[in-house]
């Protein structure tokens, strides 16, 4: 993980713009997961994100979606992972409990997401982007015990959660539709409760 990367706000804030210019949500094809970075203007678009949902739903509001579900996607993976591998009591009760919050909303996320009319699919899959855990770090993190998987699971976990608070901020500047707000605000306040209350 990168946390803490100069001009990461600004980093976010782009990505979800780039993401709604580019009409991301509703790509043709899904990216592999060769491992290499791919930016967000990689995608391409079979329709318009207006034509794609209901009126009150903009650009920024189907990017932030997909977005969020892939990164909530990648993060309940690796949640999973603690009672088999991790060695903190604490941590592992922790990840508990952040793993049934993520599932929570991915039910949530995909109902919105459902009533825009886009595919269910993740444009992210294999990209390299803040909040989001790369090949190298998935592989380390499937292939540690103990208190270095605990290490791994903390420094994940810290980056997504903080970008995900972030990210959510950024929807509620651009975003529109006030179901997606709504979600956007919850996600950014859980994430920012599972934040101060990791152990460490």
């Amino acid at each position: 993980m990168r946390l803490g990367r100069p001009g990461t706000t600004l980093v976010l804030a782009a990505t979800l713009s780039a993401l709604a210019v580019c009409g991301c949500a509703g790509p043709e094809e899904r990216t592999g997961t060769s491992g290499a970075a791919a930016t967000a203007a990689d995608s391409p678009t079979t329709s318009s994100p207006t034509a794609a949902g209901p009126g009150t739903l903009n650009p920024t509001d189907l990017a932030w979606l997909q977005l969020q579900l892939a990164m909530d996607e990648q993060a309940l993976h690796i949640l999973e992972l603690a009672p088999g591998s991790g060695a903190g009591p604490e941590l592992k009760q922790w990840a508990a409990k952040v793993a049934k919050s993520h599932r929570a909303d991915l039910t949530a996320l995909r109902k919105l997401l459902t009533a825009t009319g886009v595919p269910d699919t993740n444009p992210h899959e294999g990209h390299d982007m803040p909040g989001m855990v790369n090949a190298t770090e998935l592989r380390a993190l499937e292939a540690a015990e103990g208190q270095e998987f605990d290490r791994l699971l903390r420094s994940a976990l810290r980056d997504h959660l903080t970008h995900t608070e972030r990210m959510s901020g950024e929807q509620q500047k651009a975003g529109s539709d006030p179901k997606v707000k709504q979600r956007a605000a919850s996600i950014g306040q859980s994430a920012s409760d599972h934040l101060r209350r990791m152990p460490q």
